[in-house]
């Protein structure tokens, strides 16, 4: 009865797989549709040796299962929905056969006696579909990141991608050219436990950053690079949306440094605002966290990309109040800070601090006594400042 009616339950089972699974019923390609069906006949086809040989099926009787997944894979058909589609293909065997058990007496006793038979069928051709879907898929997954990888290193060396897999890469990303971007890069702080937490995470990153229509998305060994093309966005790359992402992948356990870049004109400049992004990765604290270019002051940047001679021209009264003051708690410098930001207004700065406004008074003139600077002058308090940044850890908190 299963191989005779072979074609007859096949058709039923895409039927079935249309009125079930919303994925198959948008299928319009009657190629594939036919895959389907020739996929449950030889379905049919394994069980019905099985039954007639009266022995269990092995793995080669179900080998045929293989192509068929990696097609659907390859397709997009999401391991879900081909799942579905399996149970749905096995449903209607067991229903025929139940059918043809009750059409007529004695026959109850031997679809019973074949029960085991059926069951030990399905179970294995469940377990090859899903194990070849998860092959097909981890193979899609290399190739792909390997596609994406040589097209970010093609980008960053300021190289045009070559027609082919790299081109339509930068196509599906929406990276023509003259497109507007900028870069996230972020990398983990702390070991990882789970294997694939990195590759989750530049996912949910990912799409924090933006559509994945408008995003490059890699993974380079131990770090993520994203590109984002801008023509949707008038200013710079909103910063909220990729908070929200790392303190959520925070909470499950993924902490991470991430560095965002100011927006470059064209993809040109890419391999620039891949500098400015892991340059701001490595202001931030041991915990992580996110810094962003464009909410940083002129000289804070400054004093970011400072070199060693500049740490070395401080002069000496100067590096001794810095040095001696974050030892001592730095009550001092946050006083300093607070008066510039302040305006050099006292009252304000006491207010701010919640002390007294003669405390203030006091505390700024100890500086000055300490370091020769006189608060009020333009010049001796920038250079004051620009030392508190360079020998404090250069950067603000973020």
């Amino acid at each position: 009865m299963i191989t005779a009616r072979r074609l007859a339950l096949a058709q039923a089972a895409l039927a079935a797989m249309r009125a079930e699974i919303p994925g198959y019923a948008a299928i319009s390609d009657e190629t594939l549709l036919d895959d389907v069906v020739t996929h449950v006949r030889k379905g049919n086809d394994a069980l019905g040796l099985s039954l007639a040989d009266a022995r269990p099926a092995g793995d080669e009787d179900v080998a045929f299962v293989r192509p068929h997944a990696a097609r659907r894979a390859r397709l997009g058909v999401s391991l879900a929905d081909f799942m579905h589609a399996v149970r749905i293909t096995h449903r209607t065997m067991w229903e025929a056969t139940a059918n043809w058990a009750a059409g007529s007496p004695g026959r109850g006793d031997v679809a019973l006696e074949a029960a085991g038979l059926v069951m030990e069928f399905f179970n294995r051709a469940s377990t090859v579909a899903a194990q070849a879907y998860l092959d097909a898929e981890q193979l899609l997954a290399v190739e792909g990141d390997r596609v994406r990888r040589d097209l970010l290193e093609d980008l960053l060396a300021g190289r045009e991608p070559a027609p082919g897999p790299r081109l339509s890469a930068a196509t599906r990303a929406g990276l023509s050219p003259d497109t507007p971007c900028a870069v996230v890069t972020a990398v983990p702080v702390a070991p990882l436990s789970d294997e694939y937490g990195l590759r989750s995470a530049a996912a949910l990153l990912g799409r924090a950053v933006g559509e994945p229509a408008r995003v490059l998305t890699v993974l380079r060994q131990d770090e993520i690079v994203i590109v984002r093309a801008l023509r949707d966005i008038a200013g710079e790359l909103p910063t909220e949306p990729v908070r929200s992402a790392r303190q959520t992948l925070a909470d499950r356990g993924v902490p991470l440094a991430i560095g965002i870049s100011t927006r470059h004109a064209t993809v040109a400049d890419l391999g620039t605002a891949y500098h400015e992004a892991v340059t701001l990765m490595g202001t931030l604290p041991g915990s992580g966290g996110v810094a962003s270019l464009s909410e940083l002051r002129v000289l804070d940047y400054l004093t970011l990309r400072a070199d060693e001679t500049v740490a070395r021209i401080i002069p000496a009264r100067i590096r001794d109040f810095v040095t001696g003051d974050l030892g001592a708690g730095g009550s001092l410098i946050r006083t300093v800070e607070c008066f510039a930001d302040n305006d050099l207004n006292v009252r304000a700065t006491a207010q701010e601090l919640g002390i007294h406004i003669n405390t203030a008074h006091h505390r700024l003139a100890r500086v000055e006594a300490r370091t020769g600077c006189a608060l009020r002058r333009l010049a001796d308090l920038q250079e004051l400042l620009i030392a508190i940044r360079l020998l404090s850890g250069g950067g603000p908190a973020m």
